[in-house]
């Protein structure tokens, strides 16, 4: 038998309304967040607890200026394992990439190809990164590729280019400051 509860989440349990999207699904996200994802494999829907960090490349502070809202496109600062899946975090990308130099284009380069940022929406010119305040449930799945610029009203000879995507993606809708702040 279902409970009324489990049918209503306004009727959720008390604890409950201390996490952030705990019945957060694909079918929920936006038509633009669906599409940030590969279809395969499906995008897993895990917890992250109060503490947790995360990072991105941006050019904007937590909360973005212009919109007043704090993106909800995330990678995971330490890696974690979901299904059968190991998500590596920023010290493995580092690694991975050799940051031997000190400088930070190579980890910039691969995450604006890997997690297909494109130039128009975020020049990507330094780290920000974040811990939550509470639990917060997010979609963590593969990036879906994109075009490297995508504006049909001004067509250039790099239409052809492609960001292949690729990287580990968290998408976490709905985060405000009482969710999250940036270290």
């Amino acid at each position: 038998m279902i409970r009324e509860d489990e049918l209503n989440p306004q009727n959720q349990e008390p604890h409950m309304a201390d996490e952030l999207n705990p019945g957060l699904n694909f079918l929920s996200l936006t038509k633009s967040q669906q599409e940030s994802f590969r279809p395969s494999p499906l995008p897993v829907l895990t917890r992250f607890e109060a503490g947790a960090c995360v990072y991105k490349w941006t050019s904007y502070p937590l909360v973005n200026p212009k919109s007043g809202r704090i993106t909800e496109y995330w990678s995971t600062w330490d890696s974690l394992k979901v299904g059968s899946q190991v998500v590596p975090g920023f010290k493995e990308l580092r690694a991975r990439y050799a940051n031997t130099g000190g400088s930070v284009g190579r980890p910039q380069e691969f995450a604006r190809s890997r997690n297909a940022v494109t130039e128009q929406w975020n020049p990507m010119d330094s780290l920000l990164k974040a811990q939550f305040l509470k639990p917060v449930w997010g979609l963590v799945g593969v990036t879906a590729g994109q075009r490297k610029f995508d504006d049909p009203a001004h067509p250039t000879e790099q239409d052809n280019v492609f960001f292949i995507g690729g990287d580990y993606q968290l998408v976490i809708p709905n985060l405000t400051t009482d969710w999250i702040k940036k270290l």
